[in-house]
């Protein structure tokens, strides 16, 4: 991983904080139960995008890439041409299938006001799999430039767009529902406008894309007057990508199928049609928002030590890219533990914020579920260093596992507590594919792991943490408020964590030379007289 995949994977992990505050954004206007009947439609569109055209980008910028650095610039151009009118093939066709089934798909769901929705949303699968080539060509250039300002201008697009269009048509829902007398048909026209502005957002990014590509094809005269003149057939081009990015995109399409089963089983098992689609919006507009910002803050903070690691491979220093890994999974644990622990303790705070009618609600899928944060940012940590390795198979291995567990404890369950088995399902299915993808990491490493180190001193200091938080909640939270509470003890709970670890000497001082933010703790270290 060179700097530029870096930052663009940290923008790519910004991005998808953005979505999150625009989801929780969003279910303000168009409410809880709205983000349940648009998740319906959302989640089926992006499963066929995903098998589509998901990790299609990065396969295609790696054999651009490899036939460019060969001289093969015909080859190269030829396949980029060939991968575009398929994949606008492909993403026609599925946009097609969504349209036509989306009715089906809807019923299936038992939310049959999400077809019309599904029917809208229909031609992003089209929109994405073009856009998805274009990023794959700037890549194949070494640009990762592209690719990380759309993502972001995506979402930039989406929340304008999707608040304006959701708050239009939410509000003109309320006069087709008054007379109809069918609470539900504002949530279908509200969630109808959130997927007018998606649509809108994915036409402005094609067109930015677009026009790039339209700018930086000047290379195409050098590729007339130099290189191979043989080149591969338009089917043996299509069969190189697809056979390329086929583990990865299993990967990641099981990744993405619980979040869609789990809906599936929670509408087919729910005799209350309104009721069920509160507690999934619930579910994803506040509990997995909160977490998923969580995850993704330690992922962009634990990048740059993935980086670190193989750049002390590169130069054979093998000793300093093993204590670089050792200490990226340290203070990917640390932060996981303390924020773990401090959404659990303050669950009530959190949710009081966040949804006021339904706190006690949210505040057990926050309390249950907290842990979340922890094991999905050691996965990717792991995944993408072992991605890197070329430990595809493995990775596809550990998400199969995933899965399974999830539908081991989703299932018995989910008759008897709703909405909170998809919780729990989560964290035992994030669980086993940390755990899997770190035993995987560190045998590739050749590190053994420092239990009391990197868990059960961040553990204790974490409980130490919380304990204090739940002081603070009982005594001052009357007093303060939600949101003054929640600050006030995240500052104090943090500055005991902190230093609590620094008084244990939990980092050695080589340690801080490879994480992020090592120079703010060494300071803070030395204030305390820890280091020198």
């Amino acid at each position: 991983m060179n700097q530029a995949e870096i930052k663009r994977r940290q923008a790519e992990a910004f991005s998808d904080i953005l979505m999150l505050i625009t989801i929780s954004i969003i279910g303000k206007h168009i409410g809880d139960e709205g983000i349940a009947y648009l998740a319906v439609a959302a989640e089926s569109c992006a499963l066929l995008w995903i098998a589509l055209s998901g990790c299609l980008s990065d396969a295609l910028g790696r054999l651009l890439r490899s036939r460019k650095n060969k001289g093969q610039y015909r080859n190269s151009r030829k396949m980029q041409n060939s991968v575009i009118v398929f994949q606008a093939a492909a993403g026609l066709v599925g946009s097609l299938l969504l349209l036509l089934a989306a009715s089906g798909i809807a019923k299936a769901f038992k939310m049959p006001h999400s077809g019309l929705i599904l029917m809208v949303l229909s031609p992003v699968v089209l929109l994405r799999s073009v856009s998805a080539v274009l990023t794959g060509c700037f890549q194949g250039e070494g640009s990762e430039f592209p690719r990380a300002v759309s993502g972001i201008l995506r979402q930039i697009f989406l929340c304008g767009f999707g608040v304006l269009f959701g708050h239009i048509l939410g509000s003109y829902g309320e006069k087709v529902s008054s007379l109809l007398r069918q609470k539900d048909v504002v949530y279908m026209y509200g969630g109808m406008g959130v997927a007018i502005g998606i649509v809108l957002a994915e036409l402005l990014v094609l067109l930015f894309l677009g026009l790039i590509y339209k700018v930086s094809r000047n290379s195409e005269k050098r590729a007339r007057q130099e290189g191979m003149y043989s080149t591969d057939s338009v089917w043996e081009c299509i069969g190189f990508l697809h056979n390329s990015r086929w583990p990865q995109l299993m990967t990641e399409f099981l990744l993405f199928l619980p979040v869609v089963l789990g809906l599936l089983f929670l509408t087919r098992s729910a005799e209350d049609e309104g009721g069920m689609a509160l507690e999934y919006g619930l579910y994803a507009g506040k509990y997995l928002v909160v977490c998923g910002v969580c995850a993704a803050l330690i992922f962009i903070a634990v990048l740059p030590t993935i980086g670190k690691v193989f750049l002390s491979f590169k130069r054979e220093e093998t000793r300093f890219a093993r204590m670089v890994f050792q200490s990226g999974a340290h203070i990917c644990l640390v932060h996981g533990v303390f924020l773990a622990v401090f959404i659990a303790v303050m669950s009530g705070q959190m949710a009081g914020l966040l949804s006021e009618a339904n706190a006690g609600e949210v505040a057990k899928m926050l309390q249950g579920g907290s842990a979340v944060v922890a094991f999905v940012a050691l996965s990717g940590y792991f995944g993408r260093l072992l991605h890197v390795v070329g430990k595809r198979y493995q990775i596809l291995t550990a998400a199969c596992a995933a899965d399974t567990l999830f539908l081991v404890v989703v299932l018995p369950t989910m008759g008897k507590i709703g909405g909170l088995s998809l919780v729990y399902g989560g964290v035992a299915g994030a669980a086993v594919f940390c755990v899997l993808l770190g035993a995987l990491s560190f045998r590739q490493m050749r590190v053994k792991v420092d239990w009391l180190g990197t868990l059960v001193v961040p553990l204790g200091a974490g409980g130490v943490a919380g304990l204090i938080c739940l002081l603070m909640g009982k005594l001052l939270s009357p007093q303060l408020g939600n949101l003054v509470m929640l600050l006030v003890a995240f500052a104090v709970s943090g500055a005991v964590y902190w230093v609590l670890l620094l008084l244990l000497r939990n980092f050695k001082e080589q340690e801080l030379e490879a994480i992020s933010g090592g120079r703010l703790i060494g300071m803070l270290g030395q204030l305390l007289r820890v280091y020198r």
